[in-house]
């Protein structure tokens, strides 16, 4: 990983030929922890790039030549700045996917139907649920029932197992899953009365296979 300063300038305090590996600034406190990368422009124009490995006071320890430039003699004076290169974007392109790697996540969101989770290893995880409460105004027996369809925020592989969630605000209520496919799932509410002004929600998780 490359370390990066705003606005970090200074210049070379000696000259430097093109197989020097150490080179002196008038002040290195301005440049972040090491590595880094340092561009120098020196009179001449001959703009180098170079990864500074080590530092010791204004003394800084380089490697030369990097991202297709080349080794060129430079004069003291020259300004040596911690510019962002297309190095240091490849360097943070490649942190960013080390990390997304190590969580083993390969995407993420939320649309209209819902959140999801898709990990690399093939996993799949979407969940939801209802704003507005399911009427249980259908009765059997002494249950009183209703039901709710939803669309998968992202389409399974196969038919994902289904835990069906549910909430009220007063009063008992559970629910069942009634079907479920790679698309969707309908989810039944059960209560022990017939529908009220209770708030509550109707909800799923699904666990599967996105490929």
């Amino acid at each position: 990983m490359l370390n990066a300063s705003n606005n970090a300038k200074t210049r070379l305090s000696e000259n430097i030929g093109t197989s020097d590996t150490t080179i002196t600034v008038d002040d290195a406190g301005v440049f972040p922890s090491t590595p880094f990368l340092i561009t120098v422009n020196n009179s001449r124009n001959n703009m180098e790039i170079m990864k500074v490995t080590s530092k010791n006071g204004n003394s800084m320890t380089v490697e030369r030549a990097k991202e297709n430039t080349s080794a060129h003699s430079h004069d003291a004076g020259a300004i040596v700045e911690n510019n962002f290169t297309a190095g240091t974007y490849q360097a943070l392109v490649a942190e960013i996917q080390a990390l997304k790697q190590q969580a083993g996540i390969a995407e993420m969101g939320e649309n209209e139907n819902g959140s999801y989770i898709r990990y690399e290893n093939g996993v799949q995880i979407c969940w939801n649920k209802s704003d507005n409460i399911t009427s249980a105004d259908r009765s059997s027996g002494a249950l009183f029932w209703g039901d709710e369809s939803f669309t998968f925020p992202k389409k399974f592989s196969e038919t994902p197992s289904v835990s069906p969630i549910s909430h009220r605000d007063n009063g008992v209520q559970w629910s069942g899953l009634a079907e479920a496919d790679e698309d969707g799932c309908r989810i039944y509410i059960f209560q022990a009365v017939e529908d009220d002004d209770y708030g509550g929600y109707l909800g799923y998780q699904a666990i599967g296979r996105w490929k």
